[in-house]
């Protein structure tokens, strides 16, 4: 049989081999098969024939090509009884307008087959065996992640080696299939996806609460006197530092420095001196045994020993312990052993703590705990309180300090920043000043910056001030800060005073400007003073510190370099002027975490840290964290270099490959 496309071709042919006919012919011959056509007509299958469901058979989905092999299976070709659940038709795209409505017409009828049993089964096997390949797929590529992660170190919170055991593990039974397959009663368990169980284990861990004894004591200066310990220093020194010893002698013993540098400057290592050993020591120096070998022009090698003196640097006087490891600290520093003087401050057990980090902070949850926040609070404020005792620092420095604490609740670049937290700092800080120093402090925040239009204030200052006037400051009668507040306390809302100020009070607000300093305050703690693109904090910050007049003045987290932007706001125009301004402000106090490639809160890698009160040395830390025998996380910061001043990022980056 034709379908209709044929029909139409083959009707046409035959109508043009009748015009070639006369006229009369072709007019009986047209009545003649007139009714032959219509009978063949009648015959000719619908657009949904058999033939246009093979061509289309290729075109369809799985589901679509099972039904149409159904329906030409049949005798008759019709479709069984229509079912009540219908499908959306969709319409391939082709460019035959005729065939997309055959097409439409055939999967509209396709969709009320009803699909057998054993067709069914065939597609849920097929579906199982993509979901199995496309799970399979998934599980090496988290292996693999895994292993990558495991390689680099990128963890939180010290799951390195759960993660390592729980792959060697899963490479060792091969797999599901091969955990599946052993007869012990752990086979017996289905084998978990590995992607399942790493992300349970990231929130399941169990970390090792802090020492709240360590933090509370932490700061306390226990340095016992050269007497009592120099047999211990003396003990440390001959076992650990034998050949930093020598190297020592050479570079701070005048003579042996002479006669090293005279006979190396014709042959390199002809002088040198392997190790040495204490003998005794005072609170100006120490009595060394030398083992000195030198070297003739030919090879020939003679060992002695000599008994030599090194003196304290810079004529110091070391009368206890933590004076006695600062002056060795400098001493291998200038000898380039950063990595030694590490080892006196970390291993070195006499002297004060003050230096140490305390373990299990695990700083990446925010907000932590409340006892790790007031350690924090009282380690910056030991260090505003020896900063404001030492009147040669505050000559020096002509007021001017500055306290860099950025953990992730307090860091401005974060997500994390906690405007609670930083005010709870500075309250800390005020009642330090205010009531253990006995001193009038003014708290500054500062107000919107820019002109006209373009007026505003930095984001994580906004809305600081009303929420530092409304703490708690128990200041209200009968409590135990009574009158410690100068201005009244308003309710901004209905404008009614619920804390009545006292003239006579040692805290009181401001914004930052000139007009903020008052004749009565002896103090000023300005709160993250930052500039803005489009405006610059340096015209109101430095009229303030000129009012000042000397007068203490501390910034909590500074950000004081220059954000360009348009209109020349803080261009290169007196750009000298406002660096060396910003570099006027003296570090009394210096936590930083250091973090693998960017500000993001993990990994935590480390910390630097410096404190005028406890730890006069740039410390570079590096974490370290360990599961125990409890399955509990436990975290430490290890010393790995010691600076004068602050490391550069190079300094830092060498410090921790170590």
């Amino acid at each position: 049989l034709l379908d209709s496309t044929q029909a139409t071709s083959g009707l046409r042919f035959y109508l043009t081999s009748l015009s070639r006919l006369s006229t009369m012919r072709a007019t009986l011959l047209l009545f003649a098969s007139l009714s032959l056509i219509l009978s063949i007509h009648a015959f000719l299958p619908t657009p949904s024939s058999t033939l246009l469901q093979r061509r289309n058979l290729a075109h369809g989905s799985p589901r679509q090509r099972t039904a149409v092999s159904l329906l030409m299976s049949t005798n008759d070709g019709k479709a069984p009884p229509p079912k009540k659940a219908k499908v959306t038709d969709a319409i391939t795209q082709t460019d035959n307008s005729a065939k997309r409505q055959q097409n439409a017409q055939l999967r509209a009828r396709l969709a009320n087959v009803e699909e057998p049993e054993a067709v069914r089964q065939m597609r849920l096997k097929r579906e199982a065996e993509e979901a199995a390949a496309e799970e399979a797929a998934a599980e090496a590529a988290a292996l693999k992640d895994a292993q990558q992660r495991a390689k680099e170190g990128n963890f939180v919170s010290g799951r390195q080696n759960r993660e390592n055991k729980l792959i060697e593990q899963y490479e060792k039974d091969g797999g599901k299939a091969g955990a599946a397959g052993k007869m012990d009663k752990k086979a017996e368990e289905p084998a978990r996806d590995i992607r399942e169980t790493l992300r349970k284990m990231q929130g399941s861990e169990k970390r090792k609460p802090v020492d709240e004894e360590e933090l509370l004591h932490q700061s306390r200066v226990e340095s016992p006197p050269l007497e009592e310990c120099s047999g211990t220093i003396v003990e440390f020194l001959n076992k650990e530092l034998k050949e930093s010893l020598g190297k020592i002698a050479m570079t701070y013993n005048k003579e042996i420095a002479e006669v090293a540098g005279k006979k190396n400057a014709f042959q390199n290592g002809a002088f040198a001196i392997p190790d040495a050993s204490v003998i005794s020591m005072d609170d100006k120096g120490m009595a060394l045994e030398l083992r000195i070998v030198e070297t003739g022009f030919f090879g020939n090698a003679k060992e002695r020993t000599e008994a030599a003196r090194v003196e304290y640097p810079e004529g110091r006087v070391c009368g206890d312990a933590d004076t006695v490891k600062d002056a060795l600290i400098i001493m291998l520093r200038g000898c380039g052993l950063l990595p030694e003087a590490a080892k006196v401050l970390q291993k070195l057990g006499v002297g004060s703590k003050g230096w140490r980090i305390p373990d299990n902070l695990f700083l990446n949850e925010v907000p932590c705990r409340p006892e790790i926040r007031e350690w924090f609070y009282r380690d910056a404020c030991d260090a505003v309180q020896v900063a404001l005792e030492d009147e040669a620092l505050m000559e020096e420095t002509k007021g001017r300090v500055k306290i860099e604490c950025v953990p992730p609740e307090i860091n401005p670049e974060m997500d994390t920043f906690r405007v609670g937290t930083m005010l709870e700092l500075v309250r800390e800080l005020a009642l330090r000043i205010s009531i253990v120093q006995r001193k009038r402090v003014k708290i500054c925040i500062q107000g919107p910056l820019g002109e006209g239009f373009f007026t505003g204030v930095p984001l994580m200052l906004s809305g600081m001030r009303p929420v530092l006037e409304g703490m708690d400051w128990k200041s209200r009668p009968g409590e135990m800060y009574e009158g410690l507040l100068v201005e009244d306390t308003v309710n901004r809302r209905t404008g009614e005073v619920f804390n009545k100020g006292n003239p006579d009070g040692r805290v009181s607000f401001g914004d930052v400007s000139a007009d903020a300093c008052d004749d009565k305050d002896e103090v000023f703690i300005v709160i993250a003073p930052q500039s803005m693109k489009g405006a610059s904090i340096y015209d109101p910050l430095a009229s303030m510190v000129s009012a000042a007049k000397g007068r203490p003045f501390i910034c909590i987290n500074p950000r004081l370099q220059d954000i360009p932007s348009s209109g020349a706001v803080m261009q290169v125009g007196g750009r000298a002027q406002r660096i060396e301004f910003a570099n006027s402000f003296r570090d009394i106090y210096h936590y930083r975490l250091l973090y693998k490639g960017s500000t993001f809160m993990f990994p935590i890698t480390g910390a630097l840290r410096y404190s005028i009160a406890n730890s006069k040395q740039w410390t570079v830390f590096k974490r370290e964290s360990w599961t125990d025998e409890e399955e509990m996380v436990q975290e430490r910061y290890d010393v790995k270099a010691v600076y004068a001043s602050e490391p550069t990022p190079v300094q830092i980056t060498e410090a921790m490959q170590t």
